[in-house]
């Protein structure tokens, strides 16, 4: 028990001699929010300063990534007792000093305080502070406060969440500026994104390694001039073929621009020819004449052809056609048809033609975006002819060729490392936005979640104690306190029996009743959802009771210690699903045997001892 406080942040280091003297750490597996969780301290001598924390089991530590907690102050918001208490939403609450004064003081509510609820020792069964009013007055105070904060019904909880909820919103808006500042300086400066960096910051390590075995290999064989040259010169010719091939690539794809804009050009001028023609028709229309061509007066009645002949020459026409039922038309009739006809040609060439326009501007877009990467490829080519150039041109002033291929492998070397380090820092940036990221996630769940707290229902106080008197009565039922009556806890969490106080019980009742107390703040906690860490560890629960009581009293039953096993197992099977109860027991009944975790045989010849098996002297 005092093991397990320890790793949970007790500051009270087991004193035992075998703990002094064979225990170096004590390792603590627990669930924290259903995560397997081991929490290590040290135990060397005195009391360690902070704690190791893996999210992984005892077997799987060696894997797991290692944190650090401070153990002191136990109000740290990094710290462990601050952890641990985060699990059952108990971190950052605040206890006032005072609960009359608006403006007093307060302190954190800290593991070591929920201790008191967790933890029964032996002394506490059959003591007459039960509920710590006897202890100081802080003492005391902390204990009711910490009970109530664990129900919900803290008068000042309110205000605590509204105030966290406040803190975790000014974090996480302070955090969106820091994240919208990260991400604009990495899209500024790395738009490529981490994936592309990351490829790049590994294609360009292969670089720096084939380009340092290269190194390697030149200072070990020392080229001689003819095989450096060579190279140089090889390099030189792949250089200027890349830059006549692109320059050539460039020059075509100029000249195909140049002749479809000539071709585009002459599309334009013939759907203006278009235009004009359908204009022209629609002003002068041929086929109808109203003025005489001759004096320029208009002509009344207007010209028609009258007995076969034209009213206005005088010149005799052909007989008139005649259509297929019956009626006639005359040649005037025919021409205004196929005049009709020649402008609806006339339209549907000029959308073809407007067609041909707009699909040759979109490929001459496409063409002209394509040759400024063409021309880009042309400059870069250029520039590496001419580093080839200048690397052969300093052959005749080094005293060694192999030293000018040597200074190009190192330029190219300190190249690429300063392209390595621009996508590798690249990549950091892009990590620290993705963690700030996180960050504002997190803190903004934190935010939600005390939003939605707030909101809840919150029980009535008097409605807790209600239910704590109810199960600390059926629960001393249960077990078989003797001439139970009148049973109950009033508002300051003090346990009666019998109309009184829990005080002027014989020293079995003080036993049974602190077990009742405790059990009924257990039970109830974990059956109504609140924020407890659903363990209760217990010290001796037969301490003054069946054959360790006095022989008259009428706690010597050892059907009491049966009876509160059987209640305990039964409440576990049933509504206490997932709850966890640590019983030590020197004699626990034989029907229990299968629950018994770990049995000391406090024998020297026999294993195991004890809690530490080789310390049997």
């Amino acid at each position: 028990m005092d093991f397990i406080a320890y790793c949970l942040g007790a500051s009270r280091l087991p004193p035992h001699d075998e703990v002094r003297a064979n225990v170096r750490a004590a390792l603590l597996e627990l669930d924290l929010n259903a995560t397997p969780t081991v929490i290590e301290r040290s135990a060397a001598s005195a009391p360690s300063t902070f704690a190791t924390v893996w999210q992984a089991t005892l077997d799987t530590i060696d894997a797991a990534a290692e944190r650090r907690f401070p153990i002191e102050p136990t109000g740290d918001p990094d710290g462990l007792s601050q952890f641990v208490l985060a699990s059952s939403d108990l971190d950052g609450i605040r206890l006032s000093d005072s609960v009359v004064k608006e403006d007093t003081g307060s302190a954190m509510l800290s593991i070591r305080d929920l201790f008191r609820v967790m933890i029964v020792r032996n002394e506490r069964l059959d003591s007459k502070n039960l509920v710590y009013e006897r202890d100081t007055h802080m003492v005391a105070q902390k204990y009711r406060q910490t009970v109530e904060v664990i129900f919900g019904v803290y008068d000042n909880e309110e205000a605590i969440l509204a105030e966290r909820q406040k803190r975790a919103a000014q974090q996480r808006n302070k955090e969106q500026a820091r994240l919208d500042a990260l991400r604009i300086s990495a899209e500024r400066d790395y738009p490529d994104g981490s994936a592309v960096l990351t490829q790049t910051v590994d294609q360009e390590s292969v670089q720096l390694a084939d380009l340092n075995a290269q190194l390697r290999s030149l200072d070990a064989a020392r080229r001689s001039t003819e095989s450096a040259s060579a190279e140089i010169r090889q390099t030189l010719d792949v250089a200027r073929r890349e830059e006549s091939d692109s320059r050539i690539r460039v020059r075509d794809r100029a000249s195909l621009l140049d002749r479809l804009d000539a071709l585009r050009m002459q599309y334009i001028d013939d759907r203006r020819k278009l235009g004009l023609l359908l204009d022209a028709e629609a002003l002068f229309d041929p086929l109808r004449v109203i003025v005489c061509p001759v004096c320029f007066n208009t002509l009344d009645p207007a010209p028609s052809i009258d007995d076969e002949a034209c009213s206005l020459c005088r010149h005799t026409v052909g007989a008139p056609n005649h259509d297929s039922d019956g009626g006639s038309t005359d040649d005037s009739g025919s021409r205004t048809d196929s005049a009709e006809h020649q402008k609806k040609l006339v339209a549907a060439e000029l959308r073809a033609v407007n067609g041909r326009i707009s699909s040759l501007t979109d490929y001459m877009v496409r063409l002209i975006a394509d040759q400024e990467a063409l021309v880009r490829d042309a400059g870069a080519a250029t520039h590496q002819a001419v580093e080839a150039a200048r690397a052969l041109d300093a052959i005749t002033d080094i005293p060694a060729p192999w030293l000018a291929l040597r200074d190009r492998i190192t330029n190219d070397i300190a190249d690429h490392r300063l392209a390595r380090q621009a996508a590798a820092t690249g990549v950091k940036a892009w990590e620290w936005v993705r963690k700030s990221e996180m960050l504002v996630a997190s803190l903004q769940a934190e935010v939600d979640a005390l939003s939605q707290q707030r909101r809840k229902t919150r029980p009535d106080r008097d409605q807790i104690i209600r239910l704590l008197s109810e199960r600390f009565e059926a629960i001393l039922e249960d077990i078989g306190y003797p001439k139970l009556s009148d049973a109950y806890v009033n508002s300051d969490f003090i346990p009666h029996v019998r109309g009184l106080a829990y005080t002027e019980a014989s020293s079995g009742g003080l036993v049974v009743i602190a077990l009742a107390w405790n059990l009924a703040l257990w039970e109830i906690a974990f059956e109504q959802g609140a924020a407890a860490p659903g363990l209760l560890i217990i010290d001796s629960p037969q301490k003054n009771l069946g054959h360790n009581a006095r022989p008259d009293d009428d706690f010597a039953d050892a059907t009491l210690v049966d009876r509160f096993y059987a209640h305990v197992k039964q409440w576990l099977a049933t509504e206490g699903q997932g709850a966890q109860l640590i019983i030590v027991d020197n004699s626990p009944p034989e029907w229990v045997a299968d629950d018994v975790v770990i049995r000391f045989t406090r024998r020297t010849n026999e294993y195991p001892y004890g809690l530490i098996a080789n310390a049997v002297s």
